[in-house]
């Protein structure tokens, strides 16, 4: 993926890579793992990784996770009620997500 171990371990550590975070979601969490595992192993299952993290960015999406981080960028922008997020994924379940988690 052209991604450097300095890199992961700057982001492992928390040190870039963090306005908000959306590993205190227990679901976002288990996947960030699950993305860990895919891409460590021998031989890393980049297209795995690449499946887990579309799901958890519809997942984000839908939950409205990042609708703090919005309200802080952007102050004046009235979140309640935004639909920004809403699209084609209000009909999702994320039984995928799930299942991929163990939950």
């Amino acid at each position: 993926m052209g991604v450097t171990q300095a890199s992961v371990s700057n982001y492992a550590r928390k040190a870039r890579g963090v306005m908000v975070n959306l590993e205190t979601d227990s679901t976002v969490a288990k996947a960030a793992d699950k993305i860990a595992e895919a891409l460590s192993g021998e031989e890393p299952d980049q297209m795995n990784a690449l499946r887990i993290m579309t799901e958890v960015c519809d997942y984000v999406r839908f939950n409205h996770l990042m609708c703090t981080l919005h309200r802080e960028l952007e102050p004046g922008f009235q979140v309640e009620g935004c639909e920004a997020c809403e699209g084609a994924f209000s009909g999702k379940d994320f039984e995928r997500l799930r299942i991929i988690v163990g939950q």
